[in-house]
């Protein structure tokens, strides 16, 4: 069981569309950081843009755990553009690798599907790469609008990541799978707190 004291979640918002990086997905730094938001456990919420990236990956040094979605792989490769941020690792809680790993498939969920299935919320935009191209249009309303986006998205992180440590497991959808016509999901047990054994369940038994 991991000791999270203390835990900030965090998401970025990249500068650039996979397309125009080198390497593409297997060279996040070349994305670029746009904006990111942080979160952490008693609720405070910080803005970042590129030039703070030095600053944030400090702040995020100063917490226990430091929980994202796909973090590991993804949202720290991106700082390490600007600063060393490997020993983000050692803290980073990946909500997406410890789901993967419990359900026995890798990426087996989206934030979106997750978020869905267990907190019966949505994103703010279907289409990440909607996210880029709202940013580098450069209008005020538009960067607004990435800002709360992108802080959805952390709020959303944050949730599932309290669900998963108070209950011990999360919900995730199980894909082509239907019970009595409605979509099967699964109960994948989580590491992030004490709670009870992973099962598949039918959707009314969820009891929310």
């Amino acid at each position: 069981m991991i000791d999270c004291q203390t835990y900030v979640v965090w998401d970025v918002e990249t500068l650039r569309f996979s397309w125009e990086v080198p390497g593409r997905w297997s060279n996040p730094a070349g994305f670029g950081l746009a904006v990111a938001v942080s979160q952490d456990h008693l609720g405070v919420t910080r803005t970042w843009v590129e030039a703070d990236a030095l600053e944030l990956i400090d702040y995020l040094s100063g917490y226990d755990c430091v929980v994202g979605f796909n973090s590991r792989r993804f949202d720290n490769r991106v700082l390490e553009k600007y600063g060393d941020a490997a020993a983000l690792d050692d803290l980073t809680v990946d909500l997406l690798e410890d789901i993967s790993a419990a359900a026995g498939r890798p990426n087996c969920v989206s934030l979106g599907n997750l978020a869905e299935t267990l907190l019966g919320e949505t994103k703010l935009l279907d289409d990440p790469t909607d996210a880029v191209r709202m940013w580098r249009g450069g209008k005020s309303e538009d960067r607004d609008y990435v800002v709360r986006y992108c802080q959805r998205d952390v709020e959303l992180t944050r949730r599932a990541f309290e669900f998963g440590r108070e209950h011990g497991f999360v919900i995730i959808p199980v894909p082509d799978a239907a019970w009595n016509g409605l979509p099967l999901v699964a109960r994948v047990p989580v590491d992030w707190g004490a709670g009870p054994a992973g099962l598949l369940i039918a959707p009314e038994t969820l009891g929310r």
